[in-house]
């Protein structure tokens, strides 16, 4: 049986390489505006305090981005419970959705543990956990979590239930071929095999 870690984000403030990075920007701005307005310093002074406070902050961004390198992003919340599937069943953390209650199930899985990412300052590898399954009910209601993937191609571990649920009507096919990641070559031929299913 294949689980995946429920995430459940927080919406706390959390410091970022990027919050800190405007912050000393903000700062080093503010320093050199009351020092040339408010001071009566000799200009070189000044400038010469300026660009060694500018020196200094490129070194501090450098570091942060180095780290970024190869340190996923931190995490602001927490994991809490599964995301399992099953032929009859959705469990989510630990709450039963059958099938027959369920109208339509749409999930992205574009994230995954280390997954390279172009986040300016912030961390260069992602920490897989963007990835999200909506769950809509007879009733209308919509439930959406967030869960974690390591690998990219996970979810082709529960490609069985995946099936059954297109079968069921669940699951749109263009949608149950972007989250197994068939190539557009490879789409024809599945549908012709689970066609005979």
């Amino acid at each position: 049986m294949q689980r995946f870690n429920i995430y459940k984000k927080s919406k706390k403030f959390h410091w970022s390489s990027a919050s800190i990075f405007f912050s000393l920007l903000l700062l080093l701005y503010l320093i050199y505006f009351i020092k040339n307005n408010l001071f009566s310093l000799a200009k070189g002074l000044s400038e010469d305090a300026f660009l060694k406070s500018a020196l200094l902050f490129s070194f501090i961004i450098l570091v942060l981005k180095s780290i970024g390198l190869i340190k996923p992003k931190a995490l602001n919340g927490t994991f809490s419970g599964f995301l399992e599937f099953f032929e009859d069943a959705i469990i989510v953390d630990n709450e039963k959705f059958q099938i027959e209650e369920i109208k339509l199930v749409e999930i992205s899985n574009n994230d995954y543990y280390g997954k390279p990412t172009k986040n300016g300052f912030d961390s260069s590898l992602s920490s897989g956990i963007e990835n999200r399954i909506t769950l809509t009910l007879n009733s209308g209601e919509r439930k959406t979590y967030y869960f974690e993937l390591y690998n990219q191609y996970d979810l082709g571990k529960v490609e069985d239930e995946l099936v059954s649920y297109y079968l069921k009507g669940k699951i749109k096919f263009t949608e149950l071929c972007k989250i197994l990641k068939l190539k557009q070559s490879e789409i024809e031929e599945y549908k012709n095999q689970i066609t005979l299913l």
